[in-house]
């Protein structure tokens, strides 16, 4: 079968369309004009907002005019992964679609289902004259991946429906009805740097290969981070040889566990350093879960550069090692599910020093208070800055709700099986809609899409094709 055959060809014909259009987080200008345009060719009503925020209304259909309104809402922005060795601009480079039987993927990048099967499932919808529904509101907020701006930038008063259908989950036959709050922590670590000493060597020691994920659904499986463990790496070949620290640098999106990082050091004993760090880089391999099975940290010869000294090197490395990072606690509600958890997320170089970011996640607003307190206990030996930006509450969970009965009645109706009514560890815009409209019934769906935020992120497609199916009765049943 060929892409061009995958029914609803609506539905995959939109999603092909957004895929060519470059729309990482900050850059979505295009893609909202796109969704504006095709529904205003389609003879809805839309526009776009000062955040780039779209929204489309769309008349009942006729007979259907007195029910009471739904919006469909999605976001409109996707995560920006490549794996190395992948040559992609995600500002002026389309989206390179591969199926493979029933799955979808990109060519070495991540696919953006995540979340542009909410737009093709709306815009397909709305295309459609066979589809009865009760009067639509459909959102596609911009910068969710980078701290859901668009949405807090919405102004809710737009809205008149109080039914959500919110189609950014990835879990087929599941029903999310409560999510984590979070907020991300910025650290700055500042220090002099000076040239090597004439007696050291240097050395360039990379770590790779790591399946990395979201930072908030995948956190709990185990999988190694790789700033976490390029400072363990180090801090174990500092007690062999003193080391100086040229450069540090891994991960790219807050929301992501880092697959690559690599730092550069100069070292007094390089023999002594190499031996202590390989022992080091064995005893992570044997502990990496199978998704790490391609892990790699290697150790060359780098070009001296200007390094901080032996003391704030090491101020360095026990700051990364203390920041906090991965699963601090476990729900106390639901069996098996992340309350608390935090990502050491990305480290970079810039003019005024080293920027860390740790993202933190939680269902319960005092641990998140907490993971901001454990952070500045981490930073202060280090003399380092913090501050926290981006917080989102969390969304807690209706009981059995209207939307939700509707939702496993139909699922039942169509597929034969019983659905799911989950939570997840993860932040959607649900929780922050629902803090300002406090009375809107609100369910997330979506289709069955792996490793999201990450360049092996796939979309089964006939779970996308029974999404659509799914949402056009919950519709036809509303009306």
């Amino acid at each position: 079968m060929t892409y061009e055959e995958l029914e609803p060809k609506k539905v995959f014909s939109y999603f092909k369309q957004l895929s060519a259009i470059p729309r990482g987080s900050g850059n979505e200008r295009a893609a909202a004009e796109f969704v504006r345009d095709t529904a205003l060719s389609l003879g809805h009503e839309a526009e776009i907002d000062g955040a780039n925020n779209v929204l489309i209304r769309a008349k009942a259909t006729p007979g259907y005019e007195d029910k009471a309104p739904v919006l469909l809402q999605g976001h409109l922005d996707m995560v920006c992964e490549a794996n190395r060795g992948t040559k992609h601009d995600f500002l002026k480079d389309p989206i390179e679609l591969v199926l493979d039987g029933e799955i979808l993927r990109a060519n070495g990048t991540t696919l953006g289902a995540d979340d542009g099967v909410s737009e093709a499932t709306a815009l397909a919808i709305l295309a459609s004259d066979d589809v009865p529904h009760p009067a639509l509101e459909c959102l596609f907020t911009t910068d969710e991946e980078n701290g859901m701006t668009g949405m807090r930038e919405f102004d809710p008063s737009k809205l008149t429906a109080r039914r959500l259908i919110n189609i950014d989950s990835a879990g087929e036959g599941e029903a999310t009805v409560s999510c984590a709050g979070g907020v991300r922590s910025h650290i700055l670590f500042a220090g002099e740097k000076t040239p090597p000493d004439g007696g050291s060597s240097v050395l360039h020691i990379e770590v790779a290969g790591l399946a990395g994920g979201h930072s908030g659904e995948d956190i709990h499986l185990g999988r190694k981070n790789a700033i976490a463990e390029t400072a363990r790496i180090l801090w174990a070949g500092s007690k062999a040889s003193p080391l100086r620290i040229v450069s540090f640098a891994g991960g790219n999106r807050d929301n992501a566990i880092p697959r690559e990082c690599s730092a550069v050091v100069a070292v007094r004993d390089p023999g002594a350093f190499r031996a202590a760090a390989d022992e080091e880089i064995r005893k992570i391999a044997a502990e990496c879960v199978p998704e790490d099975g391609n892990f790699r940290a290697e150790i060359e010869s780098a070009e001296a550069g200007p390094a901080f000294g032996c003391e704030r090197s090491l101020d360095l490395l026990t700051l990364l090692r203390n920041l906090p990072n991965g699963v601090h606690g476990m729900s106390k509600a639901v069996p098996g599910l992340v309350e608390t958890s935090s990502n050491l997320a990305v480290v970079r170089e810039e003019e005024d020093g080293i920027k860390i970011v740790v993202s933190s996640r939680s269902s319960v607003e005092s641990r998140l208070d907490d993971m901001q307190n454990r952070v500045e206990c981490a930073a202060h030996p280090a003399g380092a800055q913090v501050s926290h930006a981006g917080r989102y509450p969390g969304w807690d969970p209706m009981s059995d709700s209207p939307l939700q009965r509707l939702y496993r009645e139909t699922w039942k109706d169509c597929f034969g099986t019983e659905a799911k009514i989950v939570g997840i560890h993860a932040g959607l815009e649900c929780g922050l809609l629902k803090s300002r409209i406090p009375d809107m019934d609100i369910i997330s769906i979506g289709p069955d899409i792996r490793n999201l935020h990450s360049p092996d992120e796939t979309l089964n497609v006939g779970s996308l094709s029974r999404l659509y199916r799914l949402v056009c009765e919950m519709l036809r049943r509303m009306a």
